[in-house]
């Protein structure tokens, strides 16, 4: 009788334990479904949009005025890492520091940022949710993978990553392996070209090598694309250049360390 209840009780225990892990896998995953967007400053001169994307990673854009300028137009700073949950509504940014998500009101949604090396909470934005893309079986998996430049004679000491956004934000880094430098990162913008999905429209990013057309708005035709594998083609002078990326889950996390300022005319 006791052996059935020590057999009874050590059951217990175990579902108890399945259970509470599945508990804190469904709040991280409602966590993370709830943050991944686009989220535009409302209320600051500095602070232009905080985006987290569904690959792990976080994009802030903010404003700077312009020295040089002689209509002061503004720039934009990006700042770029990856992200992780700390806690049901604290995310820690890589080589940032840590924004703390209140969307107690779903009508007044509100980051506060804490620098790194800080320990006091010196920001309170109020942000709005930017537009989406419609959900796309297309759309989802261009978004949802970090996709790797594959060359038919590898190099191995760099490595070329671009991401896209739903919120039609893309950007890539590229990175020497051998050299403690951190990586060089692009940002621009994309979007689908046809309403079939079969052709892409990048603007303002030139730099990566596999981008011939280099006036910072390029086409690109979609020609294959699944889960672990996207292959584009870009029409320049009349000749057709083909292009392919497998998934990766590579991160480059030490491009925050540095901010990047793109002036946008």
């Amino acid at each position: 009788m006791n052996k059935l209840k020590q057999i009874t009780a050590a059951f217990l225990i175990i579902t108890s334990l399945v259970s509470c892990s599945k508990e804190d896998g469904g709040i991280k995953d409602t966590e993370e479904k709830s943050i991944e967007n686009k989220w535009i400053a409302e209320n600051s001169d500095e602070f232009k949009s905080i985006e987290f994307d569904s690959n792990g990673n976080y994009i802030i854009t903010k404003n700077k005025a312009s020295a040089t300028s002689k209509i002061n137009e503004p720039e934009e700073i990006f700042v770029t890492g990856t992200y992780e949950i700390l806690d049901t509504d604290i995310f820690l940014l890589s080589d940032f520091g840590t924004v703390k998500f209140d969307d107690s009101d779903p009508n007044h949604i509100k980051f506060s940022i804490m620098y790194k090396g800080s320990n006091t909470y010196t920001y309170e934005l109020n942000v709005t949710k930017a537009e989406d893309f419609v959900s796309t079986p297309k759309t989802d998996l261009l978004c949802s993978h970090t996709w790797k430049f594959t060359r038919q004679m590898p190099i191995n000491d760099t490595i070329s990553l671009i991401n896209f956004s739903k919120a039609g934000t893309c950007f890539t880094n590229f990175k020497i392996l051998s050299q403690n430098s951190g990586s060089f990162a692009e940002f621009g913008k994309w979007k689908w070209k046809d309403n079939d999905e079969t052709k892409i429209i990048i603007t303002q990013i030139k730099s990566p090598q596999w981008i011939i057309d280099k006036d910072e708005e390029v086409e690109l035709e979609v020609t294959k694309l699944n889960s672990v594998r996207l292959e584009i083609k870009e029409i320049y002078n009349q000749k057709a250049y083909s292009v392919a990326f497998d998934t990766t889950t590579v991160k480059i996390n030490n491009v925050s360390s540095k901010m990047i300022k793109t002036k946008r005319n």
